[in-house]
């Protein structure tokens, strides 16, 4: 495949990206195949549509990022992150590459509840 249809694959499947953005992504991600002799590029087919997918992968509807996170529950965004890192936030990526986290605002609200639970101490005698 060479630029030009890979440009216009990602354009029907709705995954709109430059020509440059495609090099970056291509060199980075491994589907970029550059021939010595010849000057054009071309990409290997099944790595780029194994991108393709990654890429187009979008969160659930409620889900926030951890930006957006700490601004709706009105925490630190250090504190954000330590809630987002505990396995049972159940955080993922999306997207091509490491890509932005995203989490339920559900779960980190009743993690929050249970973490304050484990922390608290007893003082009755």
């Amino acid at each position: 495949m060479f630029l030009n249809d890979v440009l216009k694959k990602c354009k029907d499947e709705g995954y709109p990206i430059t020509a440059a953005g495609l090099y970056f992504a291509g060199k980075k991600y491994g589907f970029l195949k550059k021939n010595d002799n010849d000057k054009s590029l071309s990409f290997d087919k099944n790595k780029f549509y194994d991108w393709l997918e990654k890429a187009k992968n979008k969160p659930p509807k409620n889900w926030l990022t951890l930006n957006e996170l700490h601004n709706k529950l009105g925490i630190s965004l250090s504190q954000a992150y330590i809630l987002v890192k505990d396995p049972r936030s159940e955080a993922k990526s999306f997207g091509s590459g490491p890509g932005v986290i995203y989490v339920d605002p559900a779960k980190i609200k009743e993690l929050i509840r249970q973490r304050k639970n484990e922390h608290r101490e007893n003082w009755e005698d």
